[in-house]
């Protein structure tokens, strides 16, 4: 007997650059280059406007799963870009991602406000039914919270990183 399980983890943060709003809003239009640099060490492959990558492995109680997410860019205009999960025909499980950045300008500098909306709907093998449900569910959610806070954290760090290494003036 199978059981499914759906999970949500949210994340948000907020970090200051030292820039202006313009050469911000350039780096974001380029998602062939900061997608793939965000989400590293992840193996990111891009096909017409799709970024698609393999999430670390996560599980509990015996149970593991690495899901696969594909994504698409939306600049809704140069202060908000968001982030949306496409369908992927998957066994075992169905991913849903939302995201955004949101660039608020401030004196010499660009607050991010940048939120990670993340959830799973899985299918568990019947060896998990003999668990209670209350010890399976707050196993995998723990787990799924752990995976979306990791990738987060890397993908706001290497963004942010990439974006001050840039010679001045470049997009």
């Amino acid at each position: 007997m199978s059981t499914s399980l759906s999970l949500k983890d949210t994340q948000r943060g907020d970090v200051r650059l030292e820039t202006d709003l313009p050469p911000l809003a350039g780096y974001l239009r380029k998602p062939d280059h900061w997608i793939p640099v965000g989400f590293r060490p992840l193996k990111v492959e891009a096909a017409a406007g799709t970024y698609r990558l393999q999430l670390p492995e996560f599980g509990a109680l015996g149970f593991r799963v690495a899901p696969r997410v594909a994504l698409r860019v939306v600049e809704e205009d140069e202060r908000l870009y968001r982030l949306h999960s496409v369908p992927l025909p998957d066994p075992g499980y169905a991913v849903d991602f939302d995201g955004l950045f949101r660039l608020d300008p401030a004196a010499r500098a660009v607050a991010v406000f940048w939120e990670a909306n993340f959830g799973i709907r899985i299918e568990l093998p019947g060896f998990l039914g003999m668990f209670p449900q209350p010890v399976v569910q707050a196993a995998a959610q723990a787990a799924v919270s752990a995976m979306n806070a990791g990738v987060c954290r890397s993908l706001v760090g290497n963004i942010c990183r990439d974006f001050r290494a840039r010679p001045p003036g470049s997009p």
